[in-house]
């Protein structure tokens, strides 16, 4: 069971918490860097850019910086 539930986990979308920072990479590239989480939905991301303004992007795009 406990193999089930981490092989699910590997396909699992990710969450953030409101005000995490983090990156954008994209096909293994940091496309933005320091966004702050603004909010999550199940259609995806809201994040505040330092230089980008807001953008709304998947969970799978982005990163946690800690």
């Amino acid at each position: 069971m406990h193999l089930l539930l981490f092989i699910k986990s590997l396909f699992a979308e990710p969450t953030f918490v409101t005000g995490e920072r983090v990156n954008h990479v994209r096909h293994g590239t940091i496309e933005r860097t320091d966004g702050y989480v603004i909010a999550q939905t199940d259609k995806g991301v809201m994040v505040e850019w330092p230089h980008f303004g807001t953008s709304f992007m998947s969970a799978s795009e982005l990163c946690v910086i800690s």
